[in-house]
């Protein structure tokens, strides 16, 4: 997928050299952030395809997807605090979907928190639905998560 813009916010795919960006709002959105080292390890693996989105010439949120034989896997959004409530993370999600179809992928899932609603909010609005419940799913705190499936 080429770059898209829309005002002073740029999507485009990340790179091995976002990782630091990555990890630092990683940090910010998540008690169990990846550490940058995992960050661009995941960035350099063929199955990994991020999408960043940048304000002002810095990366202010990620996506990161996991392309997996037919499936595409939502494994992170992130949004700087400071940058939410833009329409960030729907042009992410966005931008990842659309390139699974271009792939030729046919179903996509993820784990969302269930205490997430403004996630779930957004997964809805793209079509996902409830698949099943993940008990502790989640530490730090510690919390249960929902599958949500669709297919693309």
């Amino acid at each position: 997928m080429g770059t898209e813009t829309q005002g002073k916010i740029i999507i485009r795919r990340g790179e091995v050299r976002d990782a630091k960006a990555i990890y630092r709002i990683g940090t910010l959105c998540f008690t169990d952030a990846w550490r940058e080292e995992t960050v661009a390890h995941d960035l350099a693996q063929p199955l990994s395809r991020y999408w960043v989105a940048e304000v002002n010439h810095q990366v202010a949120a990620f996506a990161c997807f996991w392309f997996v034989v037919d499936e595409l896997q939502l494994v992170n959004i992130g949004v700087e605090p400071a940058m939410r409530r833009m329409g960030i993370a729907e042009r992410l999600l966005r931008s990842g979907m659309e390139e699974a179809k271009k792939c030729g992928l046919t179903h996509m899932s993820l784990e969302v928190r269930i205490g997430n609603l403004p996630a779930q909010h957004l997964y809805k609005k793209y079509g996902l639905e409830m698949a099943s419940l993940r008990k502790g799913a989640y530490e730090h705190p510690a919390e249960d998560g929902y599958i949500m499936t669709r297919t693309l």
